[in-house]
């Protein structure tokens, strides 16, 4: 079984976001959790730079996947704001946005994965209210629903139906308060 110190001890040979001292004695670590083998933590990093670090956040979480035992490894950057400090940017065009160099999904600038490894928490509650105040705030909002034993976006949005195939297996997301969501729970029947 693998421990805390165990993945300390992998991290070890990492350096942190300052770039001096090793990734687990930097402060930026936070708590870690391991549950069936499986580690999850995060590393605090400057917001203007979080960008830049997407190296380490994979450096990190290779070095966990490839300890003895372990049978994955999810780490992500979390980048909070001074308190006091201006609101970020506005959201450029898509014109903008295209000639931005992108790693993740075309035309989607920023993922919030809202994750637990318990049930029951209020994760689906949370993922909705994040993705209406970010809506109500102007800014273009999807949602993926990919909780298989209790998709509740459906309810939680308001919305009925069966997505439209775009073409060939592309789904059309459907919309409700402003908001674009695909959800497993629009794919089975709802006693399912």
């Amino acid at each position: 079984m693998i421990s805390r110190d165990d993945v300390l001890k992998a991290l070890a040979g990492l350096a942190g976001p300052d770039g001096a001292a090793p990734l687990p004695a930097s402060g930026a670590l936070s708590d870690i959790v391991i549950h069936q083998g499986k580690v999850y933590f995060s590393i605090a990093v400057d917001p203007a730079r979080a960008g830049a670090f997407e190296a380490l956040r994979k450096a990190a979480e290779d070095a966990v996947k490839a300890m003895p035992g372990a049978a994955g490894a999810l780490v992500t950057l979390t980048a909070e704001k001074p308190k006091g400090a201006a609101p970020a940017a506005p959201t450029p065009g898509p014109r903008a946005q295209a000639a931005t160099a992108q790693s993740g999904p075309p035309g989607v600038r920023h993922i919030i994965a809202v994750a637990s490894g318990k049930g029951g928490v209020g994760k689906s509650t949370t993922a909705c209210n994040l993705a209406l105040g970010f809506a109500a705030e102007g800014l273009r909002v999807g949602v993926l629903d990919a909780d298989i034993y209790g998709p509740s976006m459906p309810k939680l949005f308001g919305i009925r139906g069966r997505p439209k195939i775009k073409t060939g297996r592309t789904l059309i997301p459907m919309e409700g308060y402003g908001c674009k969501v695909m959800s497993i729970g629009f794919l089975v029947e709802e006693d399912t």
